[in-house]
């Protein structure tokens, strides 16, 4: 079993990114295979925005109302729409043979002699064209609840707010959360991301947290609320939590140093929840124990204006165990290369990928 330790740096901060279609861009990259002129262009990308949008778990029957009329309205929506899908669907089957000559540069040298046979074979065109699409996607798909909502942060940043009551959130990177106070009631919604509530007592108005899959209210003082695409994870520190999912199912009280795991319709197990681990990030940091690389990646993408992407299923679930910094995911990307055996190939400041070495 390969273990790692990852260094950790000198410096504070944060840096991350969250999901493919969920970060920034670089604009010199818009001008990809489509934009022949502006206008096909600016059809190109409202395509490209679509296709973000009807694949989040955020879409509406609004979104694709909105969508039809869009898609109808013109024939070279339909063009644009169609060439779209098509670079997705095709991304499934690129190999390493259609990356192999691609210009690029290795975020560390590899030395290791272990060996995993690469499933995946990847070329230039192939990837010029994906990581253009990749970063304009993420621009292009506008979460709208970040718009909306009164705090936000930025992939790999924090912030920290004190209420009108003192009660106080430190919000983690990519985070967005919205604030109701009335004289009955204390609403906050957590529209994405994750972040640590100390709540002040008031018996005459209930502290509630509002997510995409149910609510949290406070019946103490200290939890923390971390979202992972349809799931809510909630860890107590201090006194409890009621925790109810959207179709009725509730957890009355959920005690000091337990987790839930809920979605929509399912409210997982009680476990006992690693306080310390869980509550690293306030720190700057990420603990790892035996996860696999997959897992790993997936949080490390959260604190990145960039996308890590894993190519090969076989190396998914190699386990890592590590702790690494928040404010440099470069740092743990250079150790997790010289621990197993994998490469690292970056392919623009915001798009690295992972293969089987």
């Amino acid at each position: 079993m390969l273990r790692l330790i990852g260094m950790l740096p000198n410096k504070q901060g944060s840096h991350r990114y969250k999901d493919a279609v969920k970060t920034s861009y670089n604009n010199n990259l818009l001008s990809f295979t489509m934009a022949e002129s502006n206008r096909q262009n600016n059809t190109a990308t409202q395509a490209a925005y679509w296709q973000a949008q009807l694949s989040s778990d955020l879409a509406t029957e609004q979104h694709r109302r909105e969508f039809e009329l869009w898609l109808n309205e013109r024939p070279e929506h339909k063009i644009a729409w169609h060439e779209v899908n098509a670079f997705w669907a095709g991304l499934d089957s690129l190999t390493e043979a259609d990356i192999s000559d691609v210009k690029s540069s290795p975020v560390i040298t590899y030395h290791k002699t272990d060996t995993i046979k690469p499933s995946l074979r990847f070329t230039r065109p192939a990837l010029a064209i994906a990581a253009s699409l990749l970063l304009m996607a993420s621009v292009i798909y506008a979460q709208g609840e970040f718009y909306f909502a009164d705090y936000t942060t930025l992939p790999g940043r924090q912030r920290n707010i004190i209420l009108a009551d003192g009660s106080e959130i430190t919000m983690n990177t990519d985070t967005a959360i919205s604030v109701d106070y009335s004289p009955r009631h204390r609403q906050i919604t957590l529209h994405d991301g994750e972040a640590y509530f100390v709540v002040a007592p008031d018996v005459q108005r209930p502290f509630d947290v509002q997510t995409h899959s149910g609510q949290v209210r406070a019946l103490g003082t200290e939890f923390n609320i971390k979202t992972r695409q349809k799931d809510v994870t909630v860890t107590v520190y201090q006194h409890a939590v009621r925790v109810s999912a959207e179709n009725g199912e509730a957890i009355e009280s959920l005690a000091e140093g337990k987790q839930l795991v809920f979605s929509e319709d399912t409210l997982s197990p009680v476990t006992s929840a690693n306080l310390q681990r869980g509550k690293a990030w306030t720190k700057q940091r990420m603990i790892f124990q035996d996860k696999p690389l997959a897992e790993v990646i997936e949080e490390l993408n959260r604190y990145r204006a960039g996308r890590i992407i894993v190519m090969n299923n076989a190396i998914k679930t190699l386990p890592v165990t590590g702790v690494f910094a928040t404010d440099d995911t470069n740092i743990a990307l250079l150790t997790i290369e010289q621990s197993l055996p994998i490469t690292v190939t970056k392919i623009t400041e915001k798009l690295v990928l992972l293969s089987a070495k």
